[in-house]
């Protein structure tokens, strides 16, 4: 519950302070002798010195602690001191002993210098996770993530590695800084770099403490654990100031000037001068260009108990637009709607932590919009959109940007203003992904169960035609050391010319770490491609090259020979789907099973041999939607006449799989026997001419059908690939308009022979001879292409059997489906599904 997490946030602090203390036991401090008015060195006792047989001295330890606070450490210390004082002191000593006997056993450990088990150790701990999402950055992609944003091979700003005076200057933050992976790593990162060229690490700590390293998130103890991450890089070297601040979330104050909204500078209007009552929203109040001195005293004051005015004037100077010369964060992925599992009663979840009412979180949504009006970042795209907002306003003309991000980044619609942005203003661009099958498998991060990418890039200005370096990783990265080689390879690859084109014949790069190409571990494929001015980004999470080069091209209208370079391409006409038909309207328009929603229709159940007014095809049912054609599920009650005719005029018997999972349905475009309003899973697909419906759902159930509806979708979740209705006319797609009548009625005749037919899952496609039979009717029979690509062993054969081992399209699936065939007692054929295990996987 509620209460018992703060119980464990604030055993964690004093915890941590305690594993802290001992690290600064090493440690000579200089200090002001009141007395003499001069300065004496003291050392910080152990806190295992306080211990008293079987209790601790809590008023000896406060003391200790209070001589830290005249040295520094406010954010690990002044917290914890407070909670100390505030202990009976009956319980204070029994409980602060239980602690250090599991503080001991964590320093014996080594968890003093390393984050890894820090983070996995303390995050779990940290109350409002459903709602912050405050996900914890494993270290070893944190690691990758640092080495590829700190080349060796160009330090910040211009600088050499071994130019100390340049590093102090530099400026590192992360304006949702959990419990500090990314920014100790960066930090790290650096320190090494200016080792390795001539410097001292140790020397740079103070300034880079003080000024370099800048740390922000809206829990306390996040901050906590940053600091002392930091700090406990040199524990034994005191620095002056940190800014590693605890930002006001969900508090109401007055605003003294300005309405929040950007002019063409860049910087906010004044308005009408007067004060005005807002709300705060945590790190994302600092998308305004006039940041208040206020809100910034009030974040240092609860992180480490006040600040001097003039400490708090800098600090607004140092978190300002373009002051940043890398920005890395793993920021929030919640997503300002319901919809999301156990977000049923939450107006806005992304604002709902520390039970902030619904009007706060309201006022608080308001706010983001007002502070995003005129950006790409959306609510749709979720928290994180706005978070790389704040990091493209805070990072230099010539800074960096490091994140961690969803995978839905690089394909999703709502994400598409954000990639435009980085395609237009940045360069040097670096994508990483992993093509595991499990979502778990393809995450940086230990617990958000779905699928992520890093995204690393530098501002400036980008070529004429834009190009990005791609990573697929086929696993996860498993020590800290691993990411540096792997860094280190990716970045020579690609520095040095050796990485290949998407668009090329030969394959793709690999990734390897190791001397000798046949001994060296392969880490995944690499490759250069052009940025697309519109649509999903290339090679996310893909495990084939071959196969990547192939929807590549096939995308552009062209099936290559796979293995056969030399040999001609195969022109196919293909265009955006849009081009040709237009998709019917989101099913909030068309309606709902409650009669109270919005919407054209009340949904109800289709009964069993009920004829409907107003058929529709709104959910799925695997086990019936083998087959090209499937029949309607439910039936509309209109609302209004004239809503309800204008949704019947989107009817159609061609449908669309939104949610197409992979690795358990076999259809992505339906038909129906009759024309239907599309749903929740099926929208309709209208042609102008509905004799292109046919050609249209032979297409989409082909190989080659599939294989751009696999490259082109959301693949957040394993074995899933979705799209959304605005997403569908981007689809690439045969152009049924290059076709002639002959061939279009050739495709009806194949799609009739055919409709009766049942098809495996997409997973099993290698495995399948309806797909087979249709692969080769639709390429042979309706566009008269030579019959040696639907071959054994022949190009579309080969395609089948990379696509059924793609671990995105399986996700680890052990089992197969297996279809009876049986005549019942009139002799009709009668077709069951089973499910076996199977072993190739």
């Amino acid at each position: 519950d509620a209460a018992g997490q703060t119980r464990r946030m604030a055993m964690t602090v004093l915890m941590n302070a305690l594993v802290f203390h001992d690290a600064l036991a090493v440690a000579e401090f200089q200090v002001a002798d009141e007395t003499r008015g001069t300065m004496r060195s003291v050392r910080m006792p152990s806190p295992r010195q306080g211990v008293r047989s079987e209790t601790f001295d809590h008023e000896e330890l406060c003391a200790e602690w209070e001589r830290i606070l005249a040295v520094n450490y406010w954010p690990i210390f002044w917290t914890a001191r407070e909670m100390l004082i505030r202990m009976p002191v009956g319980t204070a000593g029994g409980v602060l002993a239980a602690l250090w006997s599991a503080a001991s056993l964590l320093i014996s450990g080594g968890v003093a210098s390393s984050h890894d088990l820090t983070g996995i150790v303390f995050q779990r701990l940290i109350a409002d996770r459903k709602f912050l999402a405050t996900f914890y950055t494993r270290p070893e992609a944190a690691a990758l993530l640092a080495g590829l944003a700190l080349p060796a091979s160009a330090a910040p700003g211009g600088a050499d590695w071994g130019d100390a005076e340049t590093l102090a200057s530099l400026q590192v933050g992360d304006f949702a800084c959990g419990t500090g992976t990314l920014l100790s790593a960066a930090y790290q990162r650096l320190s090494l770099l200016h080792e390795l060229h001539g410097g001292d690490p140790a020397a740079l700590h103070a300034p880079m403490m003080k000024h370099g390293l800048v740390g922000l998130d809206v829990l306390n103890i996040n901050v906590h654990l940053t600091a002392a991450m930091l700090a406990g890089s040199h524990p034994d070297t005191p620095f002056d100031g940190e800014c590693l601040l605890t930002m006001p979330y969900g508090e109401r104050y007055l605003r003294s000037n300005g309405n929040g909204k950007r002019n063409g500078n860049g910087r906010n209007g004044n308005g009408n001068g007067k004060p005005k009552e807002t709300v705060t929203v945590g790190s994302l109040d600092l998308l305004r260009g006039d940041v208040q001195a206020g809100l910034l005293g009030h974040a240092a004051a609860v992180t480490s108990g006040g600040r001097a005015p003039e400490e708090v004037r800098d600090l607004v100077s140092r978190v300002g637009h373009g002051k940043f010369d890398l920005v890395i964060m793993n920021p929030p992925f919640t997503r300002p709607t319901n919809h999301e599992a156990g977000h049923a009663n939450v107006p806005n979840p992304a604002y709902a932590a520390f039970e902030t009412s619904p009007e706060d979180q309201r006022a608080m949504s308001d706010a983001v919009k007002m502070l995003t009006e005129d950006s790409p970042s959306n609510d749709y795209a979720g928290l994180a959109s706005h978070f790389v907002e704040l990091a493209e306003r805070k990072a230099r003309p010539d800074g960096a940007i490091a994140l961690v991000l969803p995978l839905s980044a690089m394909s999703g619609g709502s994400w598409e203003g954000v990639r435009s942005q980085w395609r237009e203003r940045y360069e040097d661009i670096v994508v990483v992904t992993i093509s595991g099958a499990g979502s778990f498998d393809r995450s940086f991060s230990a617990d958000t169960g779905m699928a992520e990418c890093l995204v690393v890039a530098r501002k400036g200005t980008p070529p004429a035609e834009p190009r990005g370096t791609f990573i697929a990783l086929r696993r996860q990265v498993r020590s800290a050391a691993e990411a540096e080689l792997l860094a280190s390879e990716i970045l020579r690859i690609r520095e040095s010319g050796e990485l290949r084109a998407l668009e090329g014949d030969l394959g793709l790069s690999v990734v390897t770490i190791g001397a000798r190409p046949r001994t060296a571990n392969f880490y995944g494929i690499a490759a250069a491609a052009p940025l697309p001015q519109t649509g999903p980004w290339p090679l996310v999470g893909v495990a084939d090259g071959d196969l990547a080069q192939a929807a590549w091209h096939l995308s552009r209208g062209a099936l290559p020979h796979i293995g056969r370079p030399a040999t001609p391409k195969t022109a196919l006409p293909i265009t955006p789907l849009g081009n040709v038909a237009r998709s019917g309207p989101v099913h909030r328009l068309v309606g709902s099973p409650t009669s109270a929603s919005r919407g054209a229709f009340v949904v109800r159940k289709l009964q069993a041999g009920a004829v409907p007014t107003y058929p529709i095809l709104w959910n799925h049912d695997n086990t019936s939607e083998r087959t090209l054609v499937i029949p309607p599920d439910s039936q509309g009650e209109p609302r209004t006449p004239e809503e309800a005719e204008r949704i019947q005029s989107t009817a159609a018997r061609a449908h669309y799989n939104l949610d197409f999972q992979f690795n358990a349905q076999s259809l992505i475009a339906a038909m129906t026997d009759r024309p239907c309003i599309g749903g929740v899973a099926w929208p309709s697909v209208i042609f102008e001419n509905p004799d292109h419906e046919y050609a249209f759902a032979l297409w989409s159930n082909s190989t080659l059908g599939l294989l751009l509806h696999w490259w082109t979708s959301n693949k957040t979740q394993a074995g899933r690939g979705r799209t959304t209705v605005t997403g569908i006319p981007n689809i690439p797609s045969l152009d049924t308009r290059a076709i002639t009548d002959e061939q279009h009625a050739a495709a009806k005749s194949a799609f009739d022979a055919m409709r009766g037919l049942r098809f495996l899952p997409f997973d099993q496609i290698d495995e399948d001879p309806a797909r087979a039979e249709l692969d080769r009717r639709l390429l042979v029979d309706v566009l008269n292409l030579p019959a040696s690509l639907c071959a054994e062993n022949g190009p579309v054969d080969v395609l089948r059997r990379k696509l059924a081992r793609e671990p995105q399209i399986h996700g680890g699936k052990k089992s197969r489906v297996v279809f009876d065939e049986a005549r019942d007692a009139q002799g009709a054929l009668v077709v069951t599904e089973r499910s076996e295990r199977r072993n190739d996987r």
